[in-house]
């Protein structure tokens, strides 16, 4: 499975909105975006921590590394830089009656290079919130959402979204995903 799947099967399963007994049919989307790029290392300051760094466009530019960073006096001239960037957003309908659903959900998971590995680092990020369907424009295609806290939210509800399987009382689940992975690697020989 790829790293994107995992990520969205873990996620899926921590939010609570996969109900594999649910048999009533229900609008759900997932839209991902994945970027990835690199630099390659051109100086290294290890009293500042700053990266001087040439992109894919050869522009070049510098970054200063946290503290957190382990390994960074591993970090040479010519390492290459990878940075992979993932945004993830699902939106899953759900009836009125059903379970696993969660009001309110943050997670933060951050992982680092063990010591002496090449400096790297992952993070991700996933919101999850549950609103409740409170009237429907079909016509117009808006919905209303009443969030956990009371706030009222209109939202216009996407062509191709089949809008007739929604009614009020149900449940809408958003997840949203945010992780990046940065890796460090020798030039190639």
């Amino acid at each position: 499975m790829s790293k994107v799947g995992w990520i969205l099967s873990t996620l899926l399963i921590i939010a609570g909105i996969s109900e594999a007994a649910e048999t009533v049919q229900k609008p759900a989307r997932v839209t991902t975006t994945v970027v990835q790029t690199g630099a390659i290392v051109e100086a290294v300051n290890k009293e500042t921590r700053e990266l001087k760094l040439i992109g894919p466009d050869n522009r070049r530019f510098t970054v200063v590394a946290d503290e957190r960073v382990r390994n960074f006096d591993q970090i040479k001239p010519r390492d290459r830089i990878t940075v992979e960037y993932l945004e993830s957003v699902a939106i899953v309908v759900s009836p009125a009656s059903s379970q696993g659903t969660v009001d309110e959900a943050e997670l933060t998971a951050v992982t680092v290079a063990a010591p002496g590995d090449m400096p790297g680092v992952g993070v991700i990020e996933a919101k999850g919130v549950t609103a409740i369907v409170s009237a429907i424009d079909r016509v117009h295609r808006i919905a209303t959402l009443t969030l956990p806290d009371g706030e009222i939210r209109t939202v216009r509800v996407q062509d191709g979204v089949a809008l007739d399987l929604v009614n009020v009382g149900d449940r809408v689940t958003t997840v949203i995903t945010q992780a990046i992975a940065v890796t460090v690697r020798p030039p190639p020989q």
